[in-house]
C-alpha cells in the first residue's frame, strides 16, 4: 500500500517540482538582464565572472546533496539518518572552510588575476560557500522526505531575494560586491526557512547506522562517484562552449555561446525530473518496481523537453529573435542539432541519477571516459563548429546506448505469483 502511495505521488511530485523550478528559473534569469541594465559592462563582467566560479565550485555542494538525499530515501530511523548527516556535514564544512579561508586570503591576488576593481566581491563568494553548503543540506533532507513544496519555495526564496537585493545593492552603488553580497543575503533567510522547515525532521536522537550498510568511510566513497558524474554531466552539457572558444575566433565562439545558451534551456527545463526521480528509487526494491518509476520519468522527460525540441527545431529563426536577439540568426541553422544533443544529455542525466540513487559504481569508469573521449575527438575534428557538435553527439548517442542495453534486459521479468 506504501509502495503504491510512493507510485502514486511521483506523477504529481514531479507537477510540483516543475512548476516551483520553472518559477525559479524565470527569477534566476531575470538576475541577468536586470543587472546588464544597471551596471557598466566591466561590473556586469565580474558578476558573471563571480557567478560562474560558484558555479564551479558549487559542484561539491552539489555532491553533498545527492548523498544525503540518498541516505534519507533509503533509511527508515530519523536518529540513524541524523547520525549520518551529521558526521557528513562536518567533513563538508571543514572542506567548505579551507577553500573559502583560501578564497579569502588570495582574494587580492584574486582580484589582480581577474582584473576586479575591488577584491570584497571574493570575500562574500567564501561567505556564500559556507552558507550555501548548509542550507544545501536543509534542502536535501526535504527533498528526500519528498517535500517538493518546501523545496520549490526555498528555491523561490533564494532567487526572488538575490534579484531584490541585488537590484537594491547596486543601485545603492555597491556594485559587483553588492550583486554577489545580494545572494548572500538570499541564502541566509533560504537558510532560515529550510531550519524551520526541517527542523522537525531532525529532533529524534542520533543513532549509529549499524544496520543500514551506510557508514561515513562508505558515502565519502559514494561522494567521490557523485563527484565524478557531475563533472562529466556539467561536461557533457557546457564543455563545447569552452572547445569552441579555444579552437575559433571570438566572433564565431560568441555567437555559437548564444545558441548554445537556448539550446540548454532543454537541460534545465528536464533537471526537476531527475530530482523527483532521486529520492524515489530505493535500493532495496525490487527492480521492476524502480524501473517502472524510471520509465515514467523518462515519459515526463520526453513530454517536457520533447516540445521544446520541436519548438526550437521547426521554429529557431523566431525562437532566436525573441530570446537573444537578431545578431544571432545567421547561425540558427546550429539550433536544431544543439537542441537534439541537449535533449539526448538530459535522458542521460536522468538514468544516472537513476543508477547514482542505486548507487552504482560503474558509472565512474563512464563519467570518465566520456570527456576524455569528447576531448580525443575534438583535438582531431575542430574543422567546423558542426564537427564539434558531432563530436559530443557521437560520444552522448554511445552512452545512451550502453545505458539502454543495460536498462531492457532486467525490464522485462516473469509475472509474479501471489497465493492467498
Amino acid at each position: 500500500m506504501l509502495r503504491k502511495t510512493v507510485k502514486d505521488q511521483f506523477i504529481k511530485n514531479n507537477a510540483i517540482f516543475f512548476v516551483g523550478t520553472l518559477v525559479v528559473s524565470v527569477l534566476t534569469y531575470l538576475y541577468h538582464p536586470v543587472l546588464s541594465r544597471m551596471m557598466d559592462i566591466e561590473s556586469f563582467g565580474e558578476v558573471q565572472a563571480l557567478i560562474s566560479i560558484y558555479a564551479i565550485l558549487g559542484v561539491i555542494l552539489g555532491v553533498y546533496r545527492i548523498i544525503v538525499v540518498n541516505i534519507v530515501s533509503n533509511t527508515e530511523h530519523i536518529g540513524e539518518k541524523q547520525g549520518l548527516i551529521l558526521k557528513l556535514k562536518k567533513t563538508g564544512l571543514l572542506v567548505v572552510i579551507i577553500i573559502a579561508v583560501l578564497i579569502t586570503v588570495s582574494s587580492n591576488y584574486l582580484k589582480g588575476f581577474f582584473n576586479f576593481d575591488s577584491a570584497w566581491p571574493f570575500v562574500s563568494l567564501a561567505v556564500l560557500l559556507v552558507i550555501g553548503l548548509l542550507s544545501n543540506f536543509r534542502g536535501a533532507i526535504l527533498q528526500g522526505w519528498h517535500d517538493f513544496k518546501s523545496v520549490s519555495v526555498a528555491g523561490i526564496i533564494s532567487a526572488s531575494g538575490r534579484l531584490a537585493f541585488a537590484a537594491l545593492l547596486v543601485y545603492i552603488g555597491w556594485s559587483a560586491f553588492g550583486a554577489i553580497t545580494a545572494l548572500v543575503i538570499a541564502e541566509l533567510l533560504t537558510l532560515l526557512y529550510l531550519f524551520v522547515k526541517t527542523n522537525k525532521h531532525l529532533n529524534a536522537p542520533a543513532e549509529k547506522a549499524e544496520k543500514s550498510g551506510f557508514s561515513l568511510k562508505n558515502e565519502m566513497k559514494y561522494g567521490l562517484l557523485v563527484l565524478a558524474v557531475t563533472l562529466c554531466v556539467t561536461f557533457l552539457y557546457s564543455a563545447d562552449v569552452v572547445i569552441i572558444k579555444h579552437f575559433f575566433p571570438p566572433s564565431e565562439a560568441g555567437l555559437y555561446s548564444g545558441i548554445a545558451t537556448i539550446a540548454r534551456i532543454i537541460f534545465f527545463i528536464t533537471g526537476s525530473v531527475a530530482g523527483v526521480l532521486l529520492p524515489s528509487i530505493k535500493i532495496d526494491d525490487v527492480k521492476n518496481e524502480n524501473k517502472k518509476i524510471l520509465l515514467k520519468a523518462v515519459l515526463i522527460l520526453f513530454a517536457l523537453g520533447g516540445l521544446s525540441l520541436l519548438a526550437f527545431t521547426l521554429f529557431p529563426h523566431l525562437v532566436i529573435r525573441i530570446l537573444i536577439g537578431e545578431q544571432y540568426l545567421a547561425y540558427e541553422y546550429l539550433l536544431p542539432r544543439l537542441s537534439f544533443l541537449l535533449f539526448l544529455i538530459s535522458i542521460i542525466n536522468l538514468i544516472f541519477f537513476y543508477y547514482l540513487a542505486l548507487r552504482k559504481f560503474f558509472l565512474s569508469v563512464i563519467s570518465i571516459l566520456s570527456p576524455l573521449a569528447i576531448i580525443v575527438l575534438s583535438y582531431f575534428r575542430h574543422a567546423t563548429l558542426t564537427e564539434v557538435i558531432q563530436n559530443f553527439l557521437i560520444v552522448s548517442i554511445a552512452i545512451l546506448l550502453y545505458m539502454v542495453v543495460r536498462l531492457v534486459p532486467g525490464y522485462v521479468t516473469k509475472p509474479k505469483i501471489s497465493i492467498t
